[in-house]
């Protein structure tokens, strides 16, 4: 019986061990090809999410851009309009005080063809007339006459420019009114300027 090389016999062993330990290369190769987390994306997958992105953007840019031009158009069309009410707004006013202006002059003609006396009479008459008309035709549009003859003295409607004793009316009060004010819807546009009775 020939005695074993020891290097043989413990390369041997070593060589049982390690193909009792040794997985077969199929399972390493199917390890190999599962994946690990996550696949990442493509180039390709890249590519066309960015492709995707890009057309959302230019959609939104042009809608932005439609938006912009939209606003821009109502904005002048707003300004044109303001200057067209700032233009023609008081036309409607015009026409209504027309009238009245058309039977003062036609009063001041026929005033040429008649005695003083007449013409007295007829142009006072004309005038209350015309007055009238007038007031009328801003009645419509929300002004209204301040005449506070008889009224306690209002600093917020009534201009005082002058303070007189009275025995018809008490301290505090209108006694003559000088010259009308006038509101538009509630708003003073003038104050009635008015004589005030002073106070004993």
């Amino acid at each position: 019986m020939t005695k074993e090389d020891p290097q043989n016999k413990w390369q041997k062993v070593f060589d049982k061990a390690q193909s009792e330990n040794e997985e077969p290369q199929s399972a390493v190769d199917e390890q190999a090809e599962t994946p690990i987390g996550p696949i990442d994306p493509t180039y390709n997958e890249l590519k066309q999410s960015l492709e995707e992105l890009k057309a959302k953007a230019d959609a939104n840019w042009d809608k932005y851009l439609r938006e912009v031009a939209e606003k821009d158009n109502v904005r002048k069309r707003l300004e044109l309009e303001v200057q067209k009410m700032q233009k023609y707004g008081t036309q409607k006013l015009i026409e209504a005080l027309l009238p009245a202006l058309d039977g003062l002059n036609q009063g001041l003609e026929n005033s040429q063809n008649v005695s003083n006396e007449e013409a007295s009479a007829a142009m006072r008459e004309g005038l209350i007339l015309t007055d009238k008309m007038i007031m009328d035709a801003l009645a419509r549009f929300g002004v209204e006459a301040i005449s506070p003859l008889g009224e306690k003295y209002d600093p917020q409607k009534h201009e005082a420019i002058a303070m007189q004793p009275s025995d018809q009316y008490a301290a505090g009060f209108v006694m003559a009114v000088i010259q009308r004010g006038y509101v538009l819807h509630g708003r003073v546009v003038r104050p009635a300027r008015v004589i005030v009775v002073k106070g004993a």
